[in-house]
Parts: C-alpha cells; structure tokens; sequence
C-alpha cells in the first residue's frame, strides 16, 4: 500500500528509541501465535481519525517497536474521510483497511448492517472503564478513544467564555473557529448534546456570530495558533492542552454546562487483508503502553489502572454524554440542522 522511502526507515529507526522514552520493553513475542501470524503477513493499514497526528503516530511506533516486522501504513485524517474511503473500497471489493478508527457511532452500525466488520473480544478489554464495555454485543466494535469536547482560547484571551451560552455574547461575533459535524464525529457528538440542552435557538444564535466551520474540531487549535480566531466551540480538550504544553498560545475552558464525552470506537473490516495483524493492534489498544502514551498527550486513558494527565479522572471532570436510545437518529438530524442553519 505504501512504498518505503527515508521518512519510512527514518521512523522505523526511531520507534525503538521512543519506546524507550515510554519505558517501553519491545517484545518479539517468539510464542506468541497471533503475533507469528501478524508477523508472517508483514503489514497493517490503519485508518484512524480517534486522535490527531502525534498521538496515532506514537501509538504506531510503539506496536512497530514491540512487534518488529510487521510495516504500519497510517492514514490519519478526518473521521469521516476515513470511513469514505473505507465504504470505497468495500464498494469496488478492494478493502485495504485494517483497522477503522473514527468518532461517529452511525459508521460502525452502518458497516454492521451490510455484514462489512467482523467480531473480534480483545485481549485485556476489561481493563476498560465500565461504562465503555460491551458497546456491541456482537463484539464487532469497541471503544477506540476517550474524548472530550470543551471550549479553547488564544492565552491572549483574558476572559474566556466559560458556558456554550457565553459563546452567543457579542464579544464572540466573528472570532469562533468551530469543526463540522458531517466530517468530526466529537463534532456531531456536540451538535447532538446542544439541540438536547439548548434546542435549534442555539445553532440559530450561532450561526449570527458567524463562526469559522472547518472539518475535524483540530481545526480550531490551527485557526487559534494562527490568530485567524480567538476562540473554538466544540473544540478537543486533549490535543489543545498537548499543544499549550509544547509552549503554544492556546488553553482550554472546560464549561460550566458541561464538557461533551464521545467515544471514538474502532472496528476490523471483515475483508481485512492483515486479519491478524488488525487483532494484534486491536489488542495493543488496550495494553499498559498504550494508556501511557494516551496520558502523555493528555487524552483519557482506555485502562482503569494508567492515571490521566494531572491527576484528572472521570469524576473530576463535569462532562455529558449522548445516551445511547436514538443517537443514530438524532446524530443524522443534528447534521441536517447544522446544514441548513449554521452553514
């Protein structure tokens, strides 16, 4: 799928120096049946929209790192890019997918529907918080990633929103960067939790204020970095806190009417051509290194026993999530909505 170049071997190179940084032991497994299969295929294409760039990338070395000879072909982009290009390919019965990760619930019961993802229970899957185990019953997609969707502001930005509604005050007109719902699934996550709170009004008050609408809600953290807007709405709480980390212009704003939690999920098409190399990774997901990567940039960690970033938890944190009953339902209409008022 992709032809080795120097970014190729330059990477490879440096997995194993990374991993050490994370106290990661790289582990060639020699017993390990399902990594001799993985390892006889030699390959794994991910397409992954869950986490941005740095954090996919550091998930990938580290596999590449524990299991050596196995070459990961990342295309990260937008949730819904990824997924397009995954019902491509089943149309034209040339799936290269090996594991689908994005944000949008509705990809994975449409894919379930026509028979295109297949079951698989992952190693080490009840390590998982509760609350997000067992999301399918016929196991044929789990949780991916942990996201919070909160507000985020230049550091120039003395006195911040701190509500949705504050964004509707005038000081905001024409200084909000937003994400869309039809391409982010944290996006439509929050369209479908502000129709829930405030009703259509919302999206009409917003729509007068005139926001940036990109797709993926990084978008906000690029349009702030650039001072093209000052403030984003429906904007990723993990990535804008790695980013201020790193000595950037950016912090984040947890509302007072809630952060918004959705859950990235991931899934193995069924005619995956690496089956055993998707379990494999399928399985890291849920490993103690991977936790650990999750923490460093700041995102929600998938075991119970690897601590969040700061000391934050769960309960520390007031954050709303769609309930289950009609999301895919409320998740179409919400998009529909956005389209006819916002953009």
């Amino acid at each position: 799928m992709t032809t080795l170049n120097r970014r190729h071997v330059l990477l490879g190179g440096t997995s194993g120096l990374a991993a050490a940084a994370l106290g990661i032991v790289p582990s060639r497994a020699a017993d390990d049946p399902l990594y001799a299969a993985a390892k006889k295929e030699g390959a794994l294409n991910l397409y992954w929209g869950s986490y941005e760039q740095k954090t996919i990338e550091e998930i990938r070395d580290a596999f590449k790192a524990k299991y050596p000879g196995i070459e990961v072909n990342l295309l990260r982009q937008a949730s819904q890019t990824v997924y397009t290009r995954l019902r491509l390919e089943i149309q034209n019965n040339a799936v290269q997918c090996d594991s689908l990760g994005t944000t949008n619930l509705l990809h994975y019961l449409d894919l379930k529907k026509i028979g295109a993802i297949q079951p698989y229970k992952p190693a080490s899957i009840e390590m998982v918080p509760e609350a997000f185990r067992g999301l399918d019953a016929d196991n044929t997609y789990h949780v991916g990633a942990i996201s919070l969707t909160t507000i985020n502001q230049s550091s120039k930005v003395s006195a911040p929103p701190k509500s949705w509604q504050a964004l509707l005050d005038e000081p905001w007109g024409g200084k909000i960067t937003t994400g869309s719902p039809a391409f982010s699934g944290d996006v439509a996550s929050w369209v479908v939790a502000i129709r829930k709170k405030y009703g259509d009004a919302y999206l009409r008050a917003l729509a007068k204020q005139k926001p940036k609408v990109g797709q993926s809600n990084v978008d906000t953290v690029t349009d702030i970095l650039s001072g093209e807007r000052q403030v984003g709405s429906g904007a990723p709480f993990s990535y804008s806190l790695a980013q201020k980390l790193a000595g950037n212009p950016i912090d984040v704003t947890v509302p007072e009417d809630d952060a918004i939690l959705n859950l990235g999920l991931t899934a193995i098409p069924a005619k995956a051509p690496h089956l055993n190399a998707a379990k494999l990774f399928t399985d890291f997901l849920y490993a103690p290194e991977t936790s650990q990567i999750l923490s460093k940039n700041f995102w929600p960690t998938l075991r119970t026993d690897v601590p969040w970033a700061e000391g934050r938890t769960l309960q520390s944190i007031k954050w709303y999530r769609n309930p289950g009953e009609n999301l895919a339902a409320e998740t179409a209409e919400g998009i529909a909505k956005w389209k006819e008022i916002v953009v």
